[in-house]
């Protein structure tokens, strides 16, 4: 019983390490694009600007929603650093950030889980009154 305890403390510590790793993406509206899929050359106004272009899968920065981005800082520095688009889209033109994901089910809200959990729970009791009838 002890080891099934460490067991579970040690998933509980590895699963949860990367926590506070601040992570790169692009901001647009309350979506973060998180796969950096290289740059694009954008000519605004004779001068040539790269900047760096993002794909999906995207996060939300909705409270509600699991999983999600946190702690959503903007990039500081020049415009070629700060600006970004998504999916090779040039507008609308996105803000890169830094964020911290939250994935399930350890960081996010259990209410989502109550139908699976209930479910897993009563198959169990199930099983135990069919195993205690058959002897």
């Amino acid at each position: 019983m002890l080891v099934r305890y460490t067991l579970l403390l040690l998933f509980l510590l590895f699963g949860t390490s990367q926590l506070h790793a601040q992570l790169l993406g692009c901001q647009i509206g309350n979506n973060v694009y998180t796969q950096l899929n290289g740059s694009l050359n954008v000519t605004i106004v004779l001068a040539s600007v790269n900047v760096r272009n993002f794909d999906n899968p995207s996060l939300s920065t909705l409270p509600n929603a699991c999983p999600r981005a946190t702690n959503v800082t903007p990039v500081s520095g020049p415009l070629a650093l700060t600006v970004c688009v998504a999916n090779g889209n040039l507008l609308p033109l996105g803000t890169t950030v830094t964020y911290t994901r939250l994935d399930p089910p350890v960081q996010c809200d259990l209410d989502d889980y109550t139908l699976p959990l209930t479910a897993a729970a009563a198959t169990l009791g199930l099983i135990v009154i069919r195993r205690r009838k058959n002897n």
